[in-house]
Order: C-alpha cells, then structure tokens, then sequence
C-alpha cells in the first residue's frame, strides 16, 4: 500500500468520491452521493483514515459493490525538485528576526493619553464654570492639550 496516493472513484450516475492521502493526512471529498453512497463513503474514509496493510483493497471493493469504478494513483516527488533548494528560502537571520517580533506590534505603555484626558477634563471643567473661574482655567488647559498632544506624538514606538 503506497504511503502517498490518490483513489478517484467514479459512479455511472456521476456521483464521484476521491481520497487524497499526503503525508500521512487524508483529505475526502463526495459530490453527488445519495444517503447508500453516502454511509460507504464514511466507512471507506475510516478504512483509509488508518493506512493500514489491506485498507486500500477493502475501500475499492466496498466502493466496487454499489457500482463504483476505482482509478488510484500514487503520488511520488520528483526527484530533480527534492534535489534543489526551494525558492522561497529564508535566510536563518530573517528567521530569528521574524521570531523575535512573533506577537502583535503595539507601542509601549504611556501617560501621554492621561494626561490628554485630565487636560481635556480642565477645559471642560473651565467652560462649565466659566462665569465664577477666570478664562486662565481654559487656557492652561488648552495648553495641556496642546502639551500631550505633540508630547504622545513624539514618542517613541
């Protein structure tokens, strides 16, 4: 039984069901299958799942009795391409640089924005009591702003 292979079978109705097994995985696809087709596709999908010796000729002839015909093909690596290096290729330093930074880029921690809060909270504060405070009150807190604003801004990531 061959470790890499692909089984298309074909049903006079239509109805096909291929298995694609690669690298120890089984991928199964049905299309056109009734509910009979259906329950032997899954128990031919369980056979295969375990890649066991004689798994193969117990799918073909459990899918041979509802009338499906088998093609299978094994699927082999071409020598020249598992000779060659691939293209796509990383270099070890890119690697190391790109474990390096795995997890999401946020800037670090900051108390520009508390301080833009607390500045946009004395401006506020100011223009509610503007007739008892002086418009000092709302100027020192437009500088605040103006302060963090730039302040957050320059900051380094």
């Amino acid at each position: 039984m061959p470790e890499n292979y692909e089984v298309v079978y074909t049903h006079p109705t239509g109805a096909t069901a291929t298995f694609i097994r690669h690298d120890g995985e089984l991928d199964a696809l049905a299309k056109a299958l009734d509910a009979e087709q259906f329950w032997v596709f899954k128990n031919v999908k369980s056979l295969l799942v375990r890649n066991e010796p004689g798994d193969l000729e117990e799918a073909n002839r459990l899918m041979a009795e509802i009338g499906f015909a088998r093609t299978v093909r094994a699927i082999t690596r071409p020598q020249a391409a598992a000779a060659r290096e691939p293209a796509f290729a990383v270099a070890p330093a890119a690697v190391a640089h790109a474990e390096e930074h795995a997890g999401p880029h946020l800037p670090g921690p900051s108390y520009w924005p508390l301080l833009l809060a607390a500045s946009a909270a004395v401006v506020g504060l100011g223009w509610m009591l503007f007739e008892t405070l002086s418009i000092t009150l709302i100027v020192v807190g437009f500088i605040g702003v103006f302060i963090s604003i730039v302040g957050w801004g320059l900051e380094p990531i």
